[in-house]
């Protein structure tokens, strides 16, 4: 990477990492740029080089998470139902738990619910338009989100481990 994109890497990431500040304590459609670039300690020309809103930078960081997912991912079976793509789920994300509680509470989950259908999506392929069965990736998409996120709220008390084999269990039920 060049040092001018390298330059930009580095104002991006620190723009983001001051919105994330904010995240829970003011709704960040509130954020306005003056905050961001005083708290991120880069030059408003740098910030607009960049981005054109604070929901670029939120856009931007559900972008790099994903990304980072994506390149961490073990060469494992593509099945939403293989216990290897579960732990690796539950162990990324509780890695980036902080993170992930942060986009909730700034209320960009949606956001990020897109992201992880998205995910699975990419996983698994998308089913015909006119298969019922094309709902099943987008059900397991909700339930591993809602799953994930309440674990993450409350503190991450059981295993990676055991949150993979809960999910596939009460998923294996239900088929």
């Amino acid at each position: 990477m060049d040092k001018r994109k390298l330059a930009n890497q580095q104002v991006k990431d620190r723009l983001f990492t001051a919105l994330m500040e904010f995240a829970g304590q003011k709704d960040l459609s509130k954020v306005t740029i003056t905050e961001l670039i005083e708290k991120s300690g880069v030059a408003r020309a740098s910030f607009y080089r960049n981005f054109k809103s604070a929901e670029e930078i939120v856009h931007y960081g559900i972008q790099q998470l994903s990304q980072q997912y994506h390149d961490g991912k073990p060469p494992i079976p593509e099945d939403f139902h293989s216990r290897e793509l579960m732990l690796y789920k539950f162990r990324f994300y509780q890695q980036h738990a902080g993170l992930i509680l942060a986009f909730h509470h700034a209320k960009v989950t949606a956001s990020l619910l897109e992201i992880i259908t998205d995910c699975e999506i990419d996983a698994c392929g998308d089913m015909p338009a006119n298969s019922i069965s094309r709902y099943e990736l987008y059900y397991y998409a909700g339930a591993f989100y809602n799953m994930m996120l309440h674990w993450l709220e409350g503190g991450t008390k059981e295993s990676p481990e055991a949150m993979a084999d809960e999910f596939l269990r009460i998923a294996d039920g239900l088929r």
